[in-house]
Parts: C-alpha cells; structure tokens; sequence
C-alpha cells in the first residue's frame, strides 16, 4: 500500500476515535475506543506508581461468521 494512504487513513481513524466514533472497515473489522482505568504498576525495585487512566485505540476483527 501506498504511505501517503496509511498515513491519511491513520489520521482519518484517531480523528474519529478519538470523538468517540467507531471505524468500520467492511470486510475486515472495527476500531473503538475504549477506556483504561487507573492502576498500580509496582516496579522490580519496589516503587509502586500510579499510572493514570487514559483512552486507547483497539482493533476488533470481523468474524468468520458474520456477512
């Protein structure tokens, strides 16, 4: 595929995503948003940090089975 396509395409998904909005891309899935609550993440040496929540991008595949 052509970079200038992936990058346009990249672009037109977070823009939209990120207003909340799912991407449908017929034949092959769906992108969402969806939100991470905050958490603890407690490191080797023993610090403990509190890692703030936030929004991520997550791809959700079309299944077989559906037409």
């Amino acid at each position: 595929m052509d970079s200038d396509f992936l990058q346009a395409f990249s672009e037109v998904v977070r823009n939209e995503v990120s207003q909340n909005n799912e991407v449908h891309v017929e034949g092959i899935g769906c992108f969402v948003s969806e939100h991470q609550k905050q958490y603890q993440k407690k490191f080797d040496d023993g610090r403990v940090v509190m890692m703030p929540p936030k929004n991520t991008i997550s791809f959700i595949p079309k299944k077989d089975s559906e037409v």
